[in-house]
């Protein structure tokens, strides 16, 4: 990431912050400081991520959505399953995801292989989206995308009123993104930034540092 994409020196973290990718006190696991950075998987508000993945062409794809939990190994998002990023999940099992906090000058890279995640914790992670989310999972479709604006907001409307606990719908699918590298990335106002890179190594990890 270059200096003017960072945010800083704009940016410039607060002095209090924990900086252990600029200072070398990095654990030798990648989670932990992952949990260090996310927020609780309880949390409501969701982190935004950036997520990429590969088309049945070769081709690469890319949108936002929310980060749904982090684990021991694995971090987790939800989709519809008959979305496009779902359908090439399918074909190419693989992604990478991004999460990046612009006011801390923080982000993270993971790329790895997706499994589908379990049953429970597609659950939690309907439960925690905002009502407005979870009217939206069932009615935001190609169909409804058709109708004009006044016709797609009235049927929000009624959904609304009628739905007071909004209900799972049956498309609503889990993944698992299992990182094979991590990439943890950190600005400076005094200095250069500095990159922590994870790769899997066997049962366990290497680690370098990196210029930013």
């Amino acid at each position: 990431m270059s200096r003017e994409t960072s945010g800083a020196p704009g940016n410039v973290p607060p002095k209090t912050l924990e900086r252990p990718v600029q200072d070398g006190r990095v654990p030798h696991d990648p989670f932990p400081l992952l949990a260090d950075w996310l927020p609780e998987n309880e949390d409501p508000n969701r982190p935004v991520c950036t997520l990429a993945t590969v088309d049945e062409n070769g081709l690469p794809d890319a949108r936002t959505l929310l980060l749904s939990g982090h684990y021991d190994d694995r971090v987790t998002f939800h989709t519809e399953a008959s979305s496009r990023k779902a359908i090439q999940i399918r074909v190419n099992p693989v992604g990478a995801i991004v999460v990046r906090w612009e006011e801390l000058a923080r982000q993270v890279v993971l790329r790895g292989r997706v499994v589908p995640s379990s049953e429970a914790e597609a659950a939690a992670a309907f439960a925690r989206r905002n009502r407005y989310l979870r009217l939206l999972a069932s009615l935001n479709t190609d169909e409804m995308a058709a109708r004009p604006r006044v016709e797609r907001e009235a049927a929000f409307a009624d959904v609304d009123r009628s739905q007071p606990n909004p209900p799972q719908p049956e498309g609503w699918a889990g993944y698992a993104l299992i990182p094979s590298d991590v990439l943890f990335w950190e600005g400076s106002g005094a200095g250069p930034s500095r990159r922590a890179r994870y790769r899997r190594d066997g049962s366990g990890w290497s680690l370098s540092f990196l210029a930013g």
